[in-house]
């Protein structure tokens, strides 16, 4: 029996039309706004109420609708079969590329294939189960097996005969003569003698004949014993390959259960994920509830992650900021020139941009007092504290009093970098290089983890086809690279974010240079990769930043080769992504914080 809810009433409904796509059909989990609100399956054939947008199949709305009420049974919104309407395509593509099992895969089909393929693909499946067409037989059999088993395994096949016809002939010859030899003896008394001489002649050529039939007879029951022979070696033959059969069946069942197992894995990984997203939601609420602001958006019981600051980018010198709270974007006093593929950091109250491309890389690094609010009162300065070398596309993270710098390329040498160097905050500012990656990297991303460093991505070279997969964790304490599982593909020119005991890889470009609008989520601890809703747009070279529940993603450059100024959100409690106001210029290669 079937049931869905309508209000607090549950009604019940006999399954007697197609449901939607079992879960456990699917190659991958599919997330839940993709299932029906009756069946709870996968959407087949979808549509949706006309202004709630809520999704059924198109059998399970019908049937409801046909037996119940004519209302939506989850707004009861009032609803009929011809005010269905179809649900938006990006619904309808993201259900088409879903990779599903066979109708057949009971049945020994393995094919995994995209959901808009499956009708054709059952149509032509070598598993299709087929009757038997020899009479008396009726044996269900895959269609791939029909004619090997009515020809060579069936019991009830017809065997030819090779020696029948020439006895038939050989018989018919005789009958022929015993019938000459009646006429001659009714018609030619006379003769009588004579004829029963050549009569017994020919007596004597049958019997000659009968003797060869005999061993024609005994020839055939010969071939007859050496086919049974066959058959019995057939039989042999066809017991050793069901042996085999069911051994690869049973080594199938076991890797089955190994990706079962696997699949449990990832989803005690969301389930953590989800634990962690919680916590950080009301951690972020009660924060909320201790703090106050005046009609300018300030703090005036302390200002924590309200503002997104944001520098430079290619062709800019100009400085904005985000007030997350108000949705509001202002200006703050640009840098002295041009700065991009730099990065950024805060430390001591102050925001601090470091490196880039400034008409040349440089190796200075530039701050802003952001202390207690940052405003266009205030200038920039610069800091003591220099990188290793002119470089541009490197990363940072600050550990305690230092910035650890990683890659990059560094016009001094002229060389794309593998080294990790110390860099001091505080006075004397001395630096130095405290290890080496396994290979160089630009356009990577660093996340700081407990005492570790995990360096995500990036590129080998200027060439996109040296894009990078792999993902490293260096130990601060104990100075050690180590290899961690690779990301799903090779990335550069993303951006990422910390979230609880992962790092979000957002964005980038691919090995062909195209821009993505992916996201993954990789635990830091396990090495598993996951992937979130990808964005509205594709973005390469954007910034991105965790403010409040929310993942912030500003900029980069789009498929087309167009700066951008977009910006959207990722709220992990509602699982989705929406727009948030642009910034006031177009921005990629730029840098960003949040304050």
């Amino acid at each position: 029996m079937f049931y869905f809810y309508l209000g607090k009433q549950r009604v019940n409904m006999a399954s007697n039309y197609p449901l939607g796509y079992d879960d456990e059909r699917f190659e991958s989990i599919v997330n839940q706004n993709f299932h029906c609100l009756i069946c709870y399956n996968v959407l087949k054939d979808p549509v949706m109420c006309r202004r709630n947008e809520h999704y059924f199949c198109r059998g399970c709305i019908t049937e409801h609708l046909r037996r119940n009420s004519h209302t939506c049974p989850t707004c009861a919104d009032e609803l009929s079969v011809e005010t269905l309407q179809d649900v938006p395509r990006i619904v309808k593509n993201y259900l088409k590329e879903l990779s599903i099992r066979c109708d057949h895969y009971d049945r020994g089909c393995r094919e995994l294939v995209q959901l808009q393929n499956l009708k054709r693909h059952v149509a032509e499946c070598g598993f299709t189960p087929v009757v038997c067409g020899n009479q008396g037989c009726g044996e269900t059999i895959s269609k791939r097996d029909r004619t090997y088993h009515e020809s060579e395994l069936c019991q009830f096949r017809k065997l030819k005969c090779h020696n029948c016809g020439e006895i038939s002939t050989t018989m018919a010859g005789m009958k022929t003569e015993v019938a000459n030899l009646n006429t001659n003896i009714n018609t030619n008394q006379a003769d009588t003698r004579t004829k029963l001489a050549n009569t017994n002649t020919n007596m004597a050529n049958i019997r000659t004949e009968i003797a060869d039939v005999k061993t024609k007879i005994e020839n055939t029951d010969t071939k007859m014993a050496n086919v049974d022979t066959k058959l019995e070696n057939m039989n042999t033959k066809m017991g050793n390959l069901q042996a085999n059969v069911e051994a690869k069946f049973e080594a199938m069942n076991n890797e089955v259960r190994g990706i079962k197992m696997s699949l449990n894995e990832v989803k005690d990984g969301f389930d953590h994920l989800k634990e962690a997203v919680l916590e950080k939601i009301e951690s972020k609420e009660r924060k909320q509830e201790e703090i106050t602001r005046d009609v300018n958006g300030t703090a005036s019981g302390g200002r924590e992650n309200q503002h997104i600051f944001v520098a430079g980018g290619l062709g800019r010198n100009s400085v904005e900021i985000f007030n997350y709270r108000q949705r509001l974007w202002s200006f703050l006093k640009p840098m002295s020139e041009d700065r991009n593929s730099a990065s950024s950091f805060l430390y001591n109250n102050h925001v601090t941009v470091t490196g880039g491309y400034c008409y040349g890389s440089v190796d200075n690094m530039i701050r802003m007092n952001i202390h207690p609010v940052p405003d266009l009162s205030i200038n920039w300065s610069d800091f003591a504290a220099k990188l290793p070398a002119k470089m541009c596309a490197h990363s940072n993270v600050v550990y305690k009093d230092s910035l650890l710098v990683t890659g990059g390329y560094n016009t001094d040498q002229g060389v794309y970098s593998d080294c990790i160097h110390e860099v001091q905050l505080k006075p004397p500012h001395t630096v130095k290089l405290v290890s080496k990656m396994p290979e160089p990297r630009i356009r990577h991303s660093t996340v700081l983890y407990d005492d570790s460093i995990l360096i995500v991505g990036g590129r080998k070279s200027r060439d996109y086809k040296d894009n990078l997969s792999s993902v490293l964790s260096y130990d601060i304490k104990k100075n050690e690279c180590q290899q961690l599982p690779a990301l799903p593909y090779p990335v550069s020119e993303m951006a990422t974010v910390k979230w609880a005991e992962n790092v979000v890889i957002i964005g980038g470009a691919d090995k062909d240079d195209k821009a993505l609008n992916n996201v993954i989520i990789y635990n830091m601890k396990t090495g598993n990769s996951l992937m979130l809703p990808p964005m509205l747009h594709k973005r390469r070279a954007c910034m991105a930043v965790v403010i409040e529940n929310t993942i912030v993603v500003l900029g980069g450059e789009e498929a087309r080769g167009n700066d951008l100024k977009s910006v959207e959100g990722f709220d992990f409690e509602r699982f989705s992504w929406q727009e948030l106001p642009d910034m006031k210029e177009t921005r990629w290669l730029a840098t960003a914080v949040v304050i």
